[in-house]
This record gives C-alpha cells, sequence and structure tokens, in this order.
C-alpha cells in the first residue's frame, strides 16, 4: 500500500470519527433545545383561545402547536425529514394537549434537519478539500523520493554522473547533500580504480611484449643453436649410431620446445602484429583458436582498417583474444563469426555464436567480461554484450570517429 493510500485511510476514519462524535453531541443538544421549546409553547397555549375561536389562516401560523387532531390521530413529527431522524430527535418526546391544542414538534424538528444537512455539507466539503489538500502535499513530499529513486537506479546502472538538485525544504536538502557527496565520492572512487585498471593492463602488457623478447631474443637464440648443434651432429663421421640417434632425437625435442615457445611468445605478445600488421595479427589467433578449440569461425575482416596505436592493437588483440576463449570455455557454441570492418569512419568488430547464452551480463562480476570491458574504455568504445539463455552470444565493440 502506499504512503497516500495509507495516510487517506486513516484520515478518513479520523473524518467519520469526529463526524459521528459530532453528530452524537448535535442531536443531544438538538433534543434538549426541542425540550425546552415545548416548554415555552406549553404555556404560549394556556394562553391562547381554543383552535375553534380563531381563524384558520391564524391557526396554520402558530409554531409548534395544532389543533388536537379528531378521533385521537397520531401528531405527524414532520413531513420533510426523514423519518429515522425526526424518531430519533422526537420519537419518545410526550406531546401533552391543553386547551384544544397539542404541541408539534415538527417545526422545530425541520429547521434542526436543515442545519444538520449545511453542517453535513460543510463537514464533507471540508473533508473533500483537507484530501485534495493532502494529495497535493503527499505529491510534494514523495517528488524527491521519486527523484532519489531514479538518481539510486542509475547509479546501480553505473552512471555515477547523476545528481540531485536542490530543494526548498531544507530537511530534503540534506538528504540531497548526503546523496550528491556519495556520488561524488564514487565517481572519484570509480575513476580511481578505472584509472589503476587502464595503468595495470599497460604494465601487463609492457611485462608481456618484455619477456617475449627477451625469451625470443635470448632463450630462443639458445634452443635454436642447441638444435642446430644437434642436427650438425648427425654428420659427424666420429659419432657412433646410436650416438646419432640420440642427436636426431634432441634436435627433434628442441623443435617441439620451438614450436610450443613460439605459441607461448604469440599468447605473451603478438609480433606478426608489429611484422605484418593488426589484420594479420587477427587472422593468426583466429587460425590458432580453431586448432585448439577445433571449433570452426567465420572471420571477415576489412582490408582497410584504420591505423590504430601499438597500445591501441593490442588493446584490441587482446580484446578478441578474450573474446573468444570465453566461447571456447564457456558457450557450448558450434558456430562462431568473427567481424571487423569499418563503417562511417568508425571501427566495428562484432563476436558472435550460437552456444547457451546467459540471462543477465550487465551484472557479471567475471575478471575476463570485466577486462573487456576495461579495454573497450580504454579504446574509448562502447561495448555491449547481449545474451539470452539458448540464444548464444553477441558482443559488439564500437570505436567512434576512428581517423586514419
Amino acid at each position: 500500500m502506499t504512503a497516500y493510500r495509507k495516510i487517506s485511510l486513516l484520515m478518513l476514519v479520523v473524518f467519520l470519527l469526529v463526524y459521528s462524535v459530532g453528530g452524537w453531541f448535535y442531536t443531544v443538544q438538538a433534543r434538549a433545545d426541542i425540550e425546552r421549546e415545548l416548554v415555552s409553547v406549553m404555556e404560549l397555549a394556556n394562553s391562547l383561545p381554543a383552535p375553534a375561536q380563531l381563524a384558520p389562516e391564524l391557526v396554520r401560523e402558530i409554531r409548534h402547536l395544532r389543533p388536537v387532531a379528531v378521533g385521537g390521530q397520531e401528531v405527524k413529527l414532520s413531513d420533510d425529514v426523514p423519518a429515522w431522524f425526526a424518531r430519533l430527535l422526537a420519537g419518545d418526546l410526550h406531546l401533552p394537549t391543553t386547551n384544544g391544542w397539542q404541541l408539534a414538534p415538527s417545526d422545530e424538528v425541520d429547521e434542526i434537519w436543515e442545519s444538520f444537512v449545511l453542517i453535513s455539507g460543510a463537514f464533507l466539503l471540508g473533508m473533500l478539500l483537507c484530501f485534495a489538500a493532502l494529495g497535493w502535499a503527499v505529491r510534494q513530499g514523495l517528488r524527491p523520493l521519486a527523484e532519489l529513486g531514479q538518481a539510486m537506479v542509475a547509479i546501480e546502472k553505473g552512471q555515477l554522473t547523476s545528481r540531485l538538485k536542490r530543494h526548498e525544504l531544507q530537511e530534503v536538502n540534506d538528504l540531497v547533500s548526503r546523496f550528491n557527496s556519495m556520488a561524488e565520492a564514487l565517481e572519484q572512487e570509480q575513476n580511481t580504480v578505472r584509472e589503476l585498471m587502464a595503468e595495470l593492463l599497460q604494465v601487463q602488457d609492457r611485462e608481456r611484449e618484455h619477456i617475449a623478447r627477451v625469451l625470443h631474443d635470448d632463450l630462443g637464440q639458445y634452443v635454436t643453436g642447441i638444435r642446430a648443434q644437434a642436427r650438425a651432429w648427425l654428420y659427424d663421421p666420429d659419432l657412433n649410431s646410436e650416438q646419432k640417434k640420440q642427436a636426431s632425437e634432441l634436435a627433434q625435442h628442441c623443435e617441439t620446445v620451438q614450436k610450443h615457445f613460439r605459441h607461448l611468445l604469440q599468447d605473451l605478445h603478438p609480433l606478426v602484429m608489429e611484422q605484418l600488421g593488426l589484420g594479420a595479427a587477427i587472422r593468426h589467433l583466429t587460425e590458432r583458436w580453431q586448432q585448439l578449440s577445433r571449433l570452426n569461425c567465420d572471420l571477415k575482416v576489412d582490408d582497410g582498417l584504420p591505423a590504430l596505436t601499438g597500445e591501441q592493437q593490442t588493446h584490441l588483440y587482446r580484446f578478441l583474444q578474450e573474446a573468444l576463449n570465453n566461447i571456447s570455455r564457456h558457450a557450448k557454441a558450434t558456430r562462431v563469426s568473427l567481424t571487423v570492418s569499418r563503417s562511417n569512419g568508425a571501427l566495428e568488430v562484432e563476436v558472435c555464436d550460437n552456444g547457451q547464452g546467459v540471462g543477465d551480463h550487465a551484472g557479471s562480476k567475471g575478471l575476463g567480461v570485466r577486462s573487456m570491458r576495461e579495454r573497450a574504455r580504454c579504446l574509448r568504445g562502447q561495448m555491449k554484450l547481449l545474451s539470452q539463455p539458448g540464444e548464444g552470444t553477441r558482443v559488439l565493440l564500437v570505436m567512434p570517429e576512428v581517423n586514419v
């Protein structure tokens, strides 16, 4: 039940209680007034001549007195007042007769009924005005709460720039000030976390690049030298067949190490991107992913991709790598498509699968999805993650106004 309905119900009960108590006091006072009036009229009847001695017009004009009814007929309390009200006021009153006259309180009952109707109408009008004022006051009072609720929903959705406007009421202003302070603190905290996250990603990528170069330039050369030396032993006439067999196995082991070594280097830092560009790196990434996941990926990459900085290329490469890895780990898909294209100066990246899907990605706390969102932010792009159970997942990244 809303606050307005609760307050309205409470006020209605109070109004009905006040009306009932007031009506009771009103009827008690009215009965007392009728009794006093009848006492005075009885004295008047004693001083008047019999009704037959007066003109009929004069008899009809005398208030609270009626000629004694022929045949002992009962005097009507009132013709214009509800019977229940007349009985309530004068139903049990003794109406004596004197000098041919009988007391008749109908005139007094009529006046009391008219006053009661006017008072009830005024009470009803006042009650309606009170409810109207209450509705206006409640709406005015609840408006800040509604604005606060909308702002809190915006905060929940991550829109930490939401602020409330100042209000006329000091109590509401205190609440507005506290909310705005909280939102500002959350925004600053989020900006700090984002800066730290972006710096962490950059440090991570630089460390990966450094480790890849050290492994390639140092360890890779040693493994290559060992392999070359092992192959040279195959042609050494001083070695017997067993030694040459061991040299051949050593060369094969070195070749296997180099193969896994190249995969490791590619994971640490895509050197092919430095040598052949972003498009070739994406194709190489897709080929390797297909080999490891044993899934087919329909790849479409535009030839004229925008020129990106090395840091932007790394972020985009890691974004796609994480998206594909999420598919192989969680999606249970049979078909995958990856599209990288230009549209109106913007770079659009789309990764789709026909897997099991997920109902709600917006609140996902997985490190992979969070890193994808952070890399999208570092690229100054917008990422959308659309998914429904049983309908697959669609990841869309749009980098607007990318200059060539």
